[in-house]
C-alpha cells in the first residue's frame, strides 16, 4: 500500500514551528516507524541505531498538521540505557503521545517513560496503541484497559487512546485526526525569557567551524547575535541557524536548532552545557529543591543518599538531602537540597530528575527553587526557611503566565537581601530580557509591592519596612537616653551597609514620620527634644526664656554662643545646653558656630533676600550686609544659610533664587 505522510513538511516550506511533541514509550513499541508514517523522516540517523533497530540519540522530524500547525517531533529512546537521553529530549516539551505496543502491553519503560514526562511537567497528552495487527480485538481492549489504568493520577489521566498499525495502516489515520484536534487545542506558548539551550551534540562543520544543536527552552537567537556557553564561559557570534535543516535567521523556545558558532573551535563544546546570551546564565553546584517521589518505589528515598541528577542535558553524581524528614516513600512530596559533584548550568524553575545508579532507576524529580554557585549548602533552617518563601509565593501560579514572571521578579527583591536592584541586575537574575524585566517591575510599583528609589534602582516593600524598623529603633534608643539631641547621618548608618538610594529614602521617611528633622549632615531627635523639653525644671525654662529673649533683642548683632554665661550670669554648662535645645526646636538657629539668629529675625533676613532677588533678579553678595545694616560675618551666614536650604544658588559672588524655592521658606 502506497502512505503518502499526511504531516509531511516540504522542503520548500517553511513554517513557523507552534509547538513540540515527543513520542515515548518501551523499546521496539513501535515510536519510530510511527514518526515515519506521519512526516516521512525516518529519526534513526545513527548508523549503529539503523543496523540494531534502536534509538540512543535523540531523533527530530518536521511535522505539518492539517496544512496548518507546525510542530517538531522528538523521538526519544525507549531502552532503559538510554533514558538519559530520553530526559534530554522531554525538556520544553508541550504534548506527549504515548506509544504502547498492543502484543506486549504495559512495559518497565512504558511506566518510567510516564513518571520522567510528569515529573519534567509535561502537561498534555495521548496514546497511540500499536501493532493491533498483531493482537486478537479481545487484547487490544485488554491493553486499553491496562493503559487506562496506569494514566489514573497522571497529567494523562482520561487521555485520548487511539489503537492502530503501522502495517496495515488500520485506525492510523484516526490517529493522526486526533493528534490534528489535540494539537489544535493546546495554546501555543511563548517565552519571554532570554535565550537558553540546552546542548545535545556538537561538532565541527568544514568551512563553517563549530556547530551545536538543541531544542532553546527559553528565548530567541538570531544571527549576529553574541552567546555564551556555560559553564565554560567561553564566548562567541552566531553565524548560522538551521532550524529543522532549514537555514533561518532566527530561532528559539521549543525549536530543533543548529546553532553555527566558529569562535568555539578551539575548544569543542559538549553535551551537558548551555549556550545563551552572555552574563545571564551561571553553572551551580548545589540547588534546593520541590521534590516528589514516583509511585511504586520499592525503597523509599533517604537523606544523604547518593543519586544521579538530570536537568536539561546534564547528567551529574550528587548526595541528596531531605529537608523535612529522614526518607520519603513511593509518591511523596518533599524539600530537599543536593550537591553535586560538578557544577552544572540549571536556573529557578528548570525541571530535573533524580536517578538511582545501581539499580538504574528513575526515583523522583520536581522543580528547582534556589540555585547557588559553591559546594557548600545551607543550613537545614535557612534553606527550609527559603523554600517556603518560595512555596508561598508561587502557590497557584503558573510561573510561565505574566503573573508568574511578576511574582519572580518580587520573589527576588523578597528575597535578596537589601542589596541594590538596578534592571539589569533584575532582568540577569530572572534570565528576563530587559523589556520584559521593567514590565514586570513597572507593574509591581504600581501596585506598591515594590518601591522605585532612584532612576534605576528598586527594593522590595518588605524590605524597606524592615530597614525603615530598624533605623527607627535606633533613632528611638538613642532618644530615649536623653543624652542627645542629635546625631550625625554616619551614626545613623554605623553598621548597615545598605544602598545610599535606600539609606535616601529612609532619612526622608523618618522627616515625613515627624521622628526627625533634618540640618545640613545632622538629624534632630525629634522625640529626644521634647523629652528633654518636658523634664525642665522651673528655673531652667526662666533662663532659657532669657536666652531667647537675648536674640531676639539683638537680631543680627546677637551675641556668641560663648558669650552667653557672662550675659545670663549662669553656668556655660547650662546655657550650652538650653542653646541646643532651642536649636533643636528651630526657636533659634546656629548659622555658623560664632553666629545664632532667632526665627523671627532670619525669617525677615530671608524675606530681604527674595524681596531684592525678585526686584533685581540677583543679589550681589557684597552689598547684602547693608541692607541687612550689619556686619559681613552676618550676611555671608545668613546667605550660606538660605544657599544650604536651596533657598538661593550662589554663582560667583551673586545669589538667585533656586528652582522651587517656596517651598523651603521658613
Amino acid at each position: 500500500m502506497t502512505h503518502k505522510p499526511p504531516g509531511l513538511l516540504r522542503a520548500r516550506m517553511d513554517a513557523d514551528l507552534q509547538m513540540m511533541i515527543c513520542t515515548a514509550g518501551h523499546v521496539d513499541h513501535g515510536k519510530t516507524r510511527l514518526v515515519k508514517l506521519l512526516t516521512g523522516c525516518s529519526t534513526d540517523r545513527l548508523k549503529e541505531e539503523q543496523e540494531r533497530g534502536l534509538t540512543i540519540e535523540l531523533g527530530f522530524a518536521p511535522c505539518l498538521l492539517a496544512g496548518e500547525v507546525c510542530v517538531g517531533i522528538v523521538d526519544v529512546p525507549g531502552h532503559e540505557k538510554f533514558v538519559r537521553n530520553m530526559v534530554a529530549g522531554v525538556s520544553g516539551i508541550d504534548m506527549a503521545v504515548l506509544v504502547v505496543a498492543a502484543d506486549d502491553g504495559v512495559m518497565p519503560q512504558t511506566v518510567e517513560h510516564l513518571q520522567i514526562m510528569q515529573l519534567v511537567g509535561v502537561r498534555h497528552g495521548m496514546v497511540a496503541l500499536t501493532k493491533t495487527d498483531m493482537v486478537a480485538a479481545e487484547r487490544v481492549g485488554e491493553v486499553s484497559d491496562q493503559v487506562r489504568e496506569l494514566l489514573l493520577g497522571t497529567f494523562m489521566q482520561g487521555a485520548r487512546i487511539c489503537p492502530l498499525s503501522s502495517e496495515t495502516l488500520e485506525g492510523f489515520f484516526e490517529f493522526y485526526d486526533g493528534l490534528v484536534e489535540e494539537a489544535r487545542g493546546l495554546s501555543r506558548r511563548r517565552s519571554a525569557h532570554v535565550f537558553r539551550m540546552p546542548i545535545l551534540n556538537s561538532f565541527s562543520s568544514e568551512g563553517f567551524g563549530s556547530v551545536v544543536t538543541g531544542i532553546p527552552v527559553d528565548g530567541v537567537v538570531a544571527t549576529g547575535a553574541r552567546v555564551e556557553l556555560v559553564p565554560g564561559g567561553e564566548v562567541g557570534t552566531v553565524r548560522g541557524i538551521q532550524r529543522f535543516l532549514r537555514d533561518a535567521s532566527e530561532g528559539g523556545f521549543g525549536q530543533c536548532l543548529a546553532v553555527n558558532v566558529p569562535d568555539f573551535g578551539k575548544l569543542q563544546p559538549r553535551r551537558g552545557q548551555v549556550l545563551c546570551l552572555p552574563g545571564y546564565l551561571r553553572a551551580a553546584q548545589s540547588f534546593e529543591l520541590r521534590i516528589k517521589v514516583v509511585e511504586g518505589l520499592e525503597r523509599p528515598l533517604r537523606n544523604a543518599e547518593e543519586v544521579v541528577f538530570h536537568t536539561g542535558t546534564s547528567e551529574e553524581r550528587g548526595k541528596l538531602y531531605l529537608l523535612e524528614q529522614k526518607t520519603l516513600g513511593p509518591g511523596a512530596l518533599g524539600l530537599a537540597s543536593i550537591v553535586l559533584s560538578r557544577p552544572v548550568p540549571a536556573a529557578v524553575h528548570d525541571r530535573f530528575i533524580v536517578r538511582r545508579a545501581s539499580p538504574a532507576r528513575t526515583v523522583a524529580g520536581g522543580e528547582i527553587i534556589a540555585a547557588e554557585p559553591g559546594a557548600n549548602r545551607a543550613s537545614r533552617k535557612q534553606a527550609l526557611a527559603r523554600a517556603r518563601m518560595f512555596l508561598d509565593s508561587f502557590a497557584g501560579i503558573d510561573a510561565s503566565s505574566p503573573e508568574g514572571l511578576r511574582t519572580d521578579v518580587e520573589y527576588l527583591l523578597r528575597s535578596g537581601g537589601v542589596v541594590e536592584h538596578s534592571l539589569e541586575r533584575v532582568a540577569k537574575s530572572v534570565l528576563l530580557t530587559k523589556e520584559v524585566a521593567a514590565e514586570c517591575l513597572a507593574h509591581l510599583v504600581e501596585a506598591g509591592k515594590v518601591l522605585k528609589l532612584a532612576a534605576d534602582s528598586y527594593v522590595h516593600a518588605e524590605v524597606h519596612r524592615a530597614c525603615l524598623a530598624e533605623v527607627v529603633a535606633r533613632v528611638e534608643e538613642i532618644a530615649a537616653s536623653g543624652q542627645r539631641l542629635d546625631l550625625c547621618i554616619n551614626d545613623l548608618r554605623r553598621g548597615l551597609d545598605w544602598p545610599l538610594s535606600l539609606w535616601n529614602r529612609l532619612q526622608a521617611d523618618l522627616e515625613r514620620e515627624h521622628l526627625v528633622t533634618r540640618k545640613g549632615d545632622r538629624f534632630v531627635l525629634r522625640a529626644a527634644v521634647r523629652e528633654i523639653g518636658d523634664g525642665l525644671a522651673d528655673d531652667e525654662r526662666a533662663l532659657m526664656a532669657r536666652l531667647l529673649a537675648v536674640y531676639e533683642q539683638t537680631g543680627f548683632r546677637s551675641p556668641r554662643p560663648d558669650e552667653l554665661p557672662g550675659l545670663l550670669k549662669a553656668p556655660s554648662d547650662r546655657t550650652g545646653r538650653l542653646l541646643d535645645l532651642l536649636c533643636a526646636r528651630e526657636e533659634l538657629f546656629r548659622l555658623t558656630p560664632s553666629v545664632v539668629l532667632s526665627r523671627s529675625w532670619l525669617s525677615k533676613a530671608q524675606a530681604i533676600v527674595v524681596d531684592l532677588i525678585q526686584k533685581d533678579g540677583v543679589l550681589d553678595s557684597a552689598e547684602f550686609k547693608g541692607h541687612l545694616d550689619s556686619t559681613r560675618k552676618y550676611a555671608l551666614a545668613v546667605l550660606d544659610h538660605l544657599d544650604a536650604r536651596k533657598v538661593t544658588v550662589r554663582r560667583g559672588n551673586e545669589r538667585r533664587l533656586a528652582e522651587g524655592y517656596a517651598a523651603r521658606l521658613l
